[in-house]
């Protein structure tokens, strides 16, 4: 029997994310399901990785998530303290330490780009973006526009070609860049 690639999903925080979320279920299963932030409070099943670029958020975000009455089980993966200046040791509960960064960058590409690096270093063959179109529309649960999204953009050029091939996006400019994964890909029949 040939090898099974490894599939994860990672959810984001933009307004779209639960129709992105059901398109992409729609293409077939996750093995993995990483959450970004916020989207891990809401998430509404257990789920295995939440990823952040701020550690300082993590307890209010654990707490949030308690109170909902959601199932935990997660392991919590930020940057390298070194990486994130005088918030880098903050949150009670970081599982797990993994670099933002790919060679040349020195600035981040977002949380939501982190978690695709996490699933990437962590082995996963074929990653889908829900939630993480790049764009300045709004956040799924402040019901803001993302003003933040052009102080990522110089480290998203530079982790394109890292991602190119392994990741996919279900929205946006993202989707765009990366293309959108389709059940032939997700499986492997298409590179």
């Amino acid at each position: 029997m040939g090898y099974k690639l490894k599939r994860a999903l990672v959810v984001g925080c933009a307004a779209n994310l639960w129709s992105d979320v059901a398109a992409a279920r729609e293409l077939g299963s996750f093995d993995v399901v990483y959450c970004v932030k916020a989207a891990g409070v809401h998430w509404p099943a257990a789920f295995q990785v939440w990823v952040t670029l701020h550690p300082e958020y993590m307890d209010n975000y654990e707490d949030q998530r308690r109170r909902l009455g959601l199932p935990n089980g997660y392991q919590i993966v930020a940057p390298l303290k070194t990486e994130l200046g005088t918030h880098g040791g903050a949150g009670r509960n970081i599982g797990r330490r993994v670099s933002y960064r790919w060679p040349g960058m020195t600035g981040s590409a977002s949380s939501g780009i982190y978690g695709a690096k996490v699933a990437l270093d962590d082995g996963y063959d074929r990653v889908v973006l829900a939630g993480i179109p790049m764009t300045r529309g709004d956040h799924f649960e402040r019901g803001q526009p993302w003003l933040q999204l052009g102080s990522f953009m110089p480290g998203f050029e530079i982790a394109l070609p890292h991602l190119r091939g392994h990741v996919r996006s279900m929205s946006g400019y993202t989707a765009e860049v990366l293309g959108v994964p389709n059940v032939e890909w997700l499986n492997g029949q298409e590179g």
